[in-house]
């Protein structure tokens, strides 16, 4: 279970690392990953517990974002009226798994839905998008998330309209 990839579109956030690991340490994984899907509890509470416990994994992985890409200059200012992290695909109407453009803000949804914010960036050429799920920043010349000050007044935007408050609150 700990190695089986979703199905679709390559998504470097739901990739796990091959394993080569002992039968008790994938006991481990398999448990932490239960847990973190709402079943069993994890057997421990921090990576830090793993890493510095009797568990030590061959293969770490961790998503890492780029602090800077050449993209960020394509960021337009955020909308007057802020953002909607409950807006629906403008395609297609689902709610869920949506993410906005950070060039013209439509909202799509993602590649495990339908992929219409994947056409658009393919149709349109905008480069980075904001998850409504995670608040995370996907550039698509890039293949890979972004984190950058340029991106934190549209971060703070999705926060405030998903929470009802500012991060930190």
């Amino acid at each position: 279970m700990a190695d089986q990839q979703p199905s679709g579109s390559r998504d470097r956030s739901h990739d796990h690392p091959p394993t080569n690991q002992s039968s008790s340490s994938a006991a481990v994984a398999t448990t932490s990953e239960e847990g973190a899907a709402g079943g069993a509890e994890s057997a421990s509470s921090t990576i830090s517990d793993l890493i510095g416990g009797e568990f030590v994994f061959d293969n770490m992985f961790a998503v890492v974002p780029l602090p800077w890409c050449e993209h960020l200059e394509t960021v337009a200012t955020l909308p007057c009226d802020g953002l909607d992290a409950s807006a629906p695909c403008v395609t297609c109407g689902d709610p869920s798994e949506n993410w906005v453009c950070l060039h013209c803000y439509q909202v799509h949804c993602g590649r495990f839905v339908k992929a219409h914010m994947v056409r658009h960036g393919e149709t349109t050429g905008h480069c980075l998008v904001l998850s409504y799920a995670d608040l995370s920043v996907w550039c698509y010349p890039c293949d890979a998330y972004v984190h950058n000050e340029t991106l934190l007044s549209a971060k703070r935007a999705a926060h405030l309209s998903k929470f009802g408050c500012l991060p930190g609150c």
